[in-house]
C-alpha cells in the first residue's frame, strides 16, 4: 500500500481501544497531584504498578467451537475511503481494515473499461473505483501480515459481472490468494485461510428475493463521521453499468464459494429447512431482520445456531451511520457489517467487543446452548477522578466544568448514572470520588460506557471483560484515538445467586 495513503488512513481511522487490554509500556502517563497522592496514601501502591494493569481482559479463545457459535468483526463497503455516495475507493482500505481487526470484508465488483475489465466500486454512485486485482492482492497481503494462526477471514463478494467476466475474476482470486482460499477443505483447517462468500440463487420454485425498500426516509441519524476529509484514492475508468442477469453465477465462481453460499433469502426463509445446498449463509438487510422482531426472536437465535447470517445496512444510510449492533447480536446474527470510518455508539461497542480478540468472539451461552443464565450481578464503580481531560473547544489551557456519565447497555433495560459537576484545573484534572452501583440480571452482551463531559472522552467495554480492583482507565477521543485522559476507578463485579437464595429463606 502507498505509504502516504497508509498514513492518511491511520491518521483518520485508527482506533486505540487495545490500550486498555495491553497498556502501552513506552507512553508517559501524567496524573493529577490529587490522584498521585490518593494512589500513594490511600492505595499504598505506585503509579507504575497501576499503569501496567489491564482494565479489560478478554476470555481465552476456544477455536474448537463451530463457526456459527461466533460473532465476527465485519466491515461494510471496505473499499471506501469516505462516505457512501461520493469520494474514492482504494485497495489500501483492505489492509487498513484487516490490521484494525476486521475479519469480514466486502468487495463490490463491476465490469469496466479498464485493461483487466473489472473494478471495485459503489455502483450507481459518484464513487471512483479501484482495481479488482489490486484489491485481491491487498487482501492476500493483509491476511499474510496477520500470520498463519489468524482466524479465518470472510470475504463478502457482490458480483455484478456476467459469467464470462467471472472467469477472469476466478483467475485473479486464485493467483492472489493461492492456498489461502478455501476450496472444499475440512472446516478444521481454516486458520490463515480465506472464506469467499459467493451469491447463491435458489431454484426458480422458491419465492422471489425480497427487494430492499427504497421508499424509506433518508437516514435521520445525526451522528457525524470521523472526518469529512476525503482521502485521495485511485481513479479508474467509469463502471460499465449493464444489465447482469440475476442468477448467472459461473460454475467456476460458485466452486470458490463452497463454504459460504451467500443467499439473499425469499419470504418465509426463517421457517425453511435449509439442507441442500450445504453451507448456506443468510445475507439480509437490517430492515428485513428488524421486521421479524420481536415476534421471531427465538426463531432467529435458533436459526443462527445452524447457519451463518450477515446483516448489511439499509440503503438509506447515506451518512455512513451504523446499525444498532447490539440489536443484531442479540438476535443471533453473526456478521453485522459496520461502516468503520464512523465511530458512533455502535462502533464503540464493536471496538470494545473485539479488542484483543482474533476477530471472532464466542456468542453468549444462551445462544449456543439455549441455557438461560439466572445469575444476578452487582456492579460497583468507585470513581476518584480524571487527569488531563481534553477541554471543550475554546477552553484550551483554561478550567472548565466537567462531569462523568456512565451508561449500561443491557438486554432488559439500559441504565444511566451521572456524577456531580466539578471545575477542572487548567490541565483538565477533576476529582469526584463518587460510587455508582447497579444490580441487574447477568447478560453476556452487557456493555459499560464511561463518557467525560459532553463527549470529550470515552471508555467502552463488555462488562464481563472488565477487570476488578483499582485501574487507570485509558480514555479515548470520540474518534477512537488515544487521548491523554486517564480515569482512576475501582471496579467490583459480583455474580451470584445470593439474592435469590435470600429471598427463598423468608
Amino acid at each position: 500500500m502507498d505509504s502516504q495513503l497508509h498514513s492518511q488512513l491511520n491518521e483518520l481511522y485508527r482506533v486505540d481501544y487495545h490500550h486498555n487490554v495491553h497498556p502501552p509500556k513506552d507512553k508517559s502517563l501524567r496524573l493529577s497531584p490529587e490522584i498521585e497522592e490518593y494512589i500513594q496514601s490511600t492505595l499504598n501502591t505506585t503509579k507504575e504498578e497501576l499503569k501496567g494493569l489491564p482494565t479489560v481482559s478478554p476470555p481465552q479463545w476456544d477455536d474448537s467451537q463451530p463457526l456459527t457459535h461466533h460473532f465476527v468483526s465485519s466491515s461494510h463497503n471496505t473499499y471506501l475511503l469516505s462516505r457512501q455516495l461520493v469520494g474514492r475507493a482504494s485497495a489500501g482500505s483492505y489492509n487498513h481494515a484487516l490490521s484494525r481487526g476486521a475479519h469480514c470484508v466486502e468487495i463490490d465488483v463491476w465490469p469496466s473499461s479498464s485493461p483487466e475489465g473489472l473494478v471495485v466500486t459503489h455502483g450507481y454512485t459518484f464513487t471512483k473505483g479501484t482495481s479488482f486485482q489490486k484489491v485481491c492482492e491487498a487482501i492476500g497481503a493483509g491476511v499474510d501480515a496477520l500470520g498463519p494462526d489468524t482466524w479465518p477471514v470472510l470475504i463478502s463478494l457482490e458480483c455484478h459481472v456476467g459469467p464470462e467476466g467471472q472467469k477472469n475474476m476466478v483467475s485473479i482470486m486464485r493467483n492472489a490468494w493461492g492456498e489461502k482460499l478455501i476450496v472444499k477443505l475440512t472446516p478444521a483447517d481454516l486458520k490463515g485461510k480465506i472464506i469467499l462468500m459467493v451469491e447463491y440463487y435458489a431454484p426458480t420454485n422458491f419465492a422471489e428475493i425480497e427487494e430492499e425498500e427504497e421508499s424509506e426516509e433518508l437516514d435521520p441519524e445525526h451522528e457525524t463521521t470521523t472526518s469529512e476529509t476525503f482521502v485521495q484514492g485511485e481513479d479508474l475508468p467509469e463502471v460499465l453499468i449493464g444489465k447482469v442477469e440475476r442468477g448467472k453465477i459461473s460454475d467456476e465462481l460458485a466452486a470458490l464459494g463452497y463454504y459460504a453460499r451467500s443467499w439473499k433469502p425469499s419470504k418465509g426463509w426463517l421457517l425453511q429447512e435449509l439442507i441442500d445446498p450445504r453451507h448456506i449463509l443468510i445475507n439480509i438487510s437490517e430492515s428485513s431482520v428488524i421486521s421479524l422482531l420481536p415476534a421471531h426472536l427465538d426463531a432467529l437465535i435458533e436459526h443462527g445456531r445452524a447457519h451463518l447470517r450477515r446483516i448489511f445496512p439499509k440503503g438509506t444510510r447515506i451518512r455512513s451511520s451504523n446499525m444498532e449492533i447490539l440489536k443484531f447480536w442479540r438476535n443471533g446474527s453473526h456478521i453485522v457489517s459496520m461502516n468503520m470510518q464512523t465511530i458512533d455508539t455502535s462502533m464503540q461497542i464493536n471496538e470494545a467487543m473485539f479488542a484483543g480478540s482474533p476477530g471472532w468472539v464466542l456468542k453468549p451461552q444462551v445462544q449456543r446452548l439455549l441455557n438461560k443464565d439466572s445469575r444476578k450481578v452487582r456492579l460497583s464503580i468507585q470513581v476518584v477522578g480524571i487527569s488531563s481531560a481534553p477541554p471543550p473547544k475554546g477552553h484550551e489551557n483554561k478550567p472548565f466544568h466537567a462531569y462523568l456519565k456512565a451508561d449500561l447497555f443491557h438486554e432488559q433495560q439500559d441504565q444511566e448514572w451521572k456524577s456531580k459537576t466539578e471545575k477542572t484545573t487548567e490541565e483538565g484534572d477533576a476529582t469526584w470520588n463518587e460510587i455508582l452501583e447497579w444490580k441487574f440480571d447477568h447478560d453476556e452482551l452487557a456493555f459499560l460506557r464511561l463518557e467525560g463531559d459532553v463527549d470529550l472522552a470515552v471508555f467502552c467495554a463488555r462488562v464481563d471483560d472488565i477487570q476488578q480492583g483499582w485501574r487507570l482507565v485509558r480514555m479515548f477521543h470520540m474518534d477512537g484515538k488515544a487521548s491523554d485522559a486517564t480515569l482512576l476507578a475501582k471496579f467490583e463485579l459480583d455474580r451470584s445467586r445470593l439474592v435469590q437464595k435470600r429471598v427463598q429463606q423468608f
